[in-house]
């Protein structure tokens, strides 16, 4: 592997882990990242099932040092090291669940906020929305796409909303940096909702 290819993956590393534990923090002080006048919408549903599976298995693999290893000075390094894997593993995903709790999407005054955790926040302001509708897609790969102008925001190989630009905007992506879009395809728990609130804050706008 090239030094720019392993530098590369470990900064994304630490970011991931920084942005847990940051996500963490407001998830435990109960501070989701919502600005005044807005409406935050989820869009963890699909996501849940997986995400209560690896949490409740990387609990277990905690139980399971102290069942398995035995408790002898020979296998202490064995027990610490699983341990703190173990604990590492399940803070880990409470960190992705929280990242997705604390961070939705957001239709506020200034435009609508798209998310994907932490790391993906792409604003588009009201001006520049064209048309919004619900509609399901089919998706898969990566949970951040870009093809011909339209970012795609699947979970769980899906979206449910999809958003026209009457004017190309302009945002900065994880990995991609700078990137003009055309439309934006997401995933919405409420989709209807969702679609309900951006044209009620469009039609105020322009009233």
């Amino acid at each position: 592997m090239a030094l720019g290819s392993t530098t590369d993956l470990l900064r994304r590393a630490v970011r991931a882990e920084l942005d847990g534990w940051v996500s963490l923090a407001r998830w435990t002080g109960r501070r989701p990242d919502v600005e005044d006048g807005g409406r935050a919408f989820a869009y963890r549903g699909p996501m849940m099932p997986p995400l209560i599976v690896f949490t409740v298995l990387s609990a277990l693999e905690v139980v399971a040092v102290d069942v398995i290893v035995p408790w002898s000075e020979a296998f202490t390094w064995l027990r610490v090291l699983l341990l703190v894997t173990g604990v590492w593993g399940l803070f880990f995903a409470v960190g992705i669940l929280a990242g997705v709790t604390v961070h939705p999407h957001v239709v506020g005054p200034g435009g609508l906020r798209v998310r994907a955790g932490r790391a993906v926040d792409v604003r588009v302001p009201w001006p520049a929305v064209a048309r919004v509708r619900q509609v399901r897609r089919t998706r898969d790969g990566r949970s951040v796409q870009v093809d011909d102008g339209v970012l795609h925001l699947p979970v769980g190989n899906q979206t449910t909303v999809e958003m026209l630009l009457g004017e190309p905007v302009t945002v900065r992506l994880p990995r991609r940096g700078a990137v003009t879009l055309t439309a934006v395809h997401l995933h919405a728990d409420d989709a209807a909702g969702l679609v309900a609130a951006v044209r009620t804050f469009r039609t105020n706008l322009l009233s």
